[in-house]
């Protein structure tokens, strides 16, 4: 074969290749195998898109579906109402436990307080006691000393049988806190002293004095158990012009 016949015959195997692939295209078979490929992968990302949306809220399909409808008061859950019956009856038997201790502390505090009042009673009797019975002897010394007078004996004995029961007497109450208030001699404080009369006194020195005792005053446990009854001096007030002129146009 010459090369003209290639030629030819490449030529003719080329215009049957041509014309194949144009049936192909022209027939339609070539598109329709394609199309379903395109159509898969359109809903493969499709889906992937609407995968990757937001889920939507929880109740949201039952609201579409009752958009007509009004909706009723939701009624809690069993369990809810169960929890708070619970507790309501927890706390109602609280109330009452707090309420019982309570009765209980004020009958408590009533009791406390009966017998503290018998206690503080029962210690003053058993303090006078103890006085009484501290005083027993002085009374024993006080009465011989008057049967001793009476019997005539010598005045002095008499004297001092009295000097002695005095004595014993403020001894015994010393030993209770009992003490005497100082009073003659010193200067007037009405804290301590009461006065009932007054005198002029003889000079600057001897002006708001104690001059006379009438009832001595006694303090016990340093506190005042009756003041001292007393006379005080005072100097006379001095007459100012004013009452100088006064007493001159009464005159």
């Amino acid at each position: 074969m010459d090369d003209r016949g290639r030629r030819w015959g490449h030529r003719a195997r080329g215009s049957e290749g041509v014309k194949t692939q144009v049936k192909t295209f022209s027939g339609g078979e070539g598109l329709e195998a394609e199309r379903p490929q395109e159509h898969t992968l359109e809903d493969k990302e499709l889906k992937t898109a609407e995968t990757d949306k937001e889920p939507a809220a929880p109740g949201l399909e039952g609201e579409q579906d009752f958009q007509g409808e009004e909706p009723g008061p939701e009624e809690p859950p069993e369990d809810v109402t169960t929890a708070l019956k619970e507790e309501l009856a927890a706390r109602q038997e609280e109330i009452e436990r707090l309420r019982s201790q309570l009765l209980r502390l004020r009958a408590d505090f009533d009791n406390y307080r009966k017998r503290a009042r018998r206690e503080q009673l029962e210690l003053k009797q058993t303090a006078c006691a103890e006085l009484v019975e501290e005083l027993l002897p002085v009374l024993d010394n006080l009465e011989r000393a008057m049967a001793t007078a009476r019997g005539g004996g010598e005045e002095g004995a008499l004297l001092s049988g009295i000097e002695l029961v005095f004595r014993q007497l403020v001894e015994t109450l010393g030993r209770y806190g009992l003490s005497e208030v100082k009073a003659l001699g010193q200067p007037f404080d009405p804290a301590y002293h009461e006065a009932v009369a007054t005198e002029e006194a003889t000079g600057p020195e001897g002006h708001n004095l104690v001059t006379e005792e009438f009832r001595k005053g006694y303090l016990l446990h340093g506190r005042l158990l009756r003041p001292a009854l007393v006379k005080v001096a005072l100097l006379p007030a001095p007459v100012t012009a004013e009452r100088g002129k006064e007493a001159r146009n009464e005159g």
